[in-house]
């Protein structure tokens, strides 16, 4: 298909000439990214111009008639069609040596950038401009590096005033991608901290988490990023304890996604001593981090997982409880044990009129199946069967 490179460049520049469906474009444009990756690393780049010039001058043209209602074009069509672009250009780039797409991303920055500041206020135009970003950045890895400072900034200016969920999710791809870089790393967290006020006033609101559950969805994505990428850092921040204190509250949450979400920060968290001792140098200041982490937060914890799958989750939700309480267990059964114990006492067993729902024995048979249990599975098993008994 390299023989064919310019002819599918002359049909993508005079496309909108056919009556040709937006879906198939963006099938077209996906095409021409494969095929373009394939090609000499020396004709990327301008190959990569020519595939985006049609898309960038309409973006130019829309944003310099805004306001203009006899201008009726949607900016979404073309940041859908960028987006195809950039998610599936991936070409093979030696170690060392820059990636043909750098610049090219460099050049179309200052264009997103201005669509999204003039679309601050229509969430589905910056969610599509959030998108095209993240497919940017992938595209280009840490070498994109040069777009990162400019973009955190636009990204908390504009979640200070309107709170698009979006932009948390597109922190946690430069978190990703960033985050291991010690350079970066501070400037991340100011991020995060940027983001968190806002977040959490919101999340504070009366039924705020039931409300807002892409918001949670989204937060813990970036904060689990972080335990992935710079995990000392993170817990060493002054956000770390506002964030594992709305993590406790979020356990609640019924939301399918966000709860998961929720689930996996801690499971990750709780696991960062867990590591090959070889590759990570730092590992016995993660098992520490950890062993602090679990002893400061383990007895709420394990007493509001508890209270969570009793009264607020349904049963589908409990392997991701199950997998916390294990990680839990993975670094300290005993204290697990003392936990439990605990939660238990404080549950109300009597009903309304002062009958016992569960009795002593069926208290100490879930005990001891739950802190005896080897595998998630088993955990995940006791809960189920424990939480019959109240419903």
């Amino acid at each position: 298909m390299y023989q064919h490179f310019d002819g599918l460049i002359q049909i993508i520049q005079h496309i909108d000439n056919f009556s040709i469906s937006h879906e198939a474009i963006v099938d077209l444009l996906k095409g021409t990214a494969m095929i373009l990756s394939k090609m000499p690393i020396e004709r990327i780049a301008e190959g990569t111009r020519q595939i985006c010039t049609v898309q960038v001058s309409q973006l130019n043209q829309i944003l310099q008639h805004a306001g203009d209602s006899a201008i009726k074009t949607d900016p979404v069509i073309w940041l859908d069609r960028l987006s195809a672009v950039f998610r599936n250009l991936h070409p093979v780039v030696s170690k060392g040596q820059v990636h043909p797409c750098k610049v090219v991303i460099e050049e179309l920055w200052p264009l997103l950038s201005q669509v999204c500041q003039a679309y601050q206020q229509d969430i589905r135009v910056v969610e599509r401009c959030c998108r095209c970003i993240r497919f940017a950045v992938r595209c280009a890895g840490r070498q994109a590096s040069p777009i990162l400072q400019p973009l955190v900034h636009q990204m908390v200016q504009l979640y200070m005033i309107h709170q698009h969920s979006c932009f948390l999710y597109l922190g946690s791809i430069l978190v990703d991608e960033f985050g291991s870089e010690e350079p970066c790393q501070q400037g991340l967290l100011g991020m995060l901290l940027a983001f968190s006020g806002p977040t959490f006033k919101q999340l504070e609101e009366v039924e705020g988490f039931r409300n807002h559950p892409d918001t949670v969805d989204d937060l813990f994505r970036l904060c689990t990023r972080f335990v992935q990428r710079a995990p000392l850092a993170f817990i060493q921040s002054t956000v770390f304890k506002g964030v594992m204190n709305c993590a406790m509250a979020a356990c609640m949450i019924d939301h399918r996604d966000a709860n998961a979400s929720v689930m996996k920060f801690f499971h990750d968290i709780l696991r960062i001593g867990i590591v090959n001792e070889d590759k990570v140098a730092d590992h016995e200041m993660r098992k520490q981090a950890a062993s602090v982490i679990m002893q400061e937060y383990g007895p709420q914890l394990i007493q509001n997982l508890l209270m969570a799958v009793i009264y607020c989750l349904p049963t589908f939700m409990m392997p991701d409880i199950s997998d916390v309480i294990f990680a839990i267990m993975s670094i300290d059964r005993q204290s697990v044990c003392r936990f439990l114990e605990v939660a238990l006492k404080a549950l109300p067993v009597d009903d309304p009129a002062g009958t016992p729902k569960v009795t002593q024995k069926q208290l100490a048979d879930f005990h001891k199946a739950l802190t005896s249990a080897e595998q998630a599975k088993q955990v995940s098993f006791a809960l189920r069967d424990f939480t019959r008994l109240f419903r």
